[in-house]
């Protein structure tokens, strides 16, 4: 399970929630040191007081959350987006808030990026949105700055990042970029 979920989940787990969790791919396995248990995302949403969305934009999970899936969560339950604006149906969820089918939504992220100022959810008092710098301090700085330092060190030493963007490079015979000499 990757770092994000992972420390989304810790959290939960210090405030003493339930931790259900799915993922096409994700199996009991990865969730049981978690304290959690895999379900199907229609369970998720009908069992969950909070959803956290921290998946990837990919064909799969672009526009996962829309009006059918928003009907199924509770009434008090609240949606947090921190991956990809494009994973939620804004117009669903504008719909799903103003007409209180859940509590409220916290948004990160939006589609398109930076929300135009006509945008209606701006003006909702039950929701929050914060630039995609929510996870923005000192610490969160000084962490990526040693992530950064330990991926070029582990590179040097021939050793793979600990988080390869690219991993289409591992198919080619010498993965390793040579430099032209001057």
């Amino acid at each position: 399970m990757p770092r994000v979920k992972r420390g989304v989940a810790a959290k939960a787990r210090a405030f003493g929630l339930n931790i259900p969790a799915y993922g096409p791919r994700l199996t009991q396995e990865k969730v049981d040191p978690l304290g959690g248990r895999r379900v199907d995302l229609e369970t998720l949403l009908k069992e969950s007081d909070f959803v956290s969305i921290n998946a990837p934009l990919t064909d799969e999970t672009s526009g996962m959350i829309g009006k059918a899936e928003l009907e199924l969560m509770k009434p008090e339950a609240f949606l947090i987006n921190t991956s990809r604006g494009a994973l939620i149906d804004e117009a669903a969820l504008y719909d799903a808030l103003t007409t209180h089918k859940i509590a409220g939504a916290g948004l990160d992220v939006m589609t398109g990026g930076v929300p135009a100022p006509d945008n209606p959810l701006i003006g909702l008092d039950n929701i929050i949105i914060t630039p995609h710098v929510a996870f923005f301090s000192q610490e969160s700085t000084v962490e990526m700055e040693e992530r950064a330092a330990e991926a070029v060190v582990n590179v040097l030493q021939g050793k793979m990042p600990g988080s390869l963007v690219n991993p289409a490079v591992l198919q080619h015979p010498n993965p390793r970029h040579k430099l032209p000499r001057r």
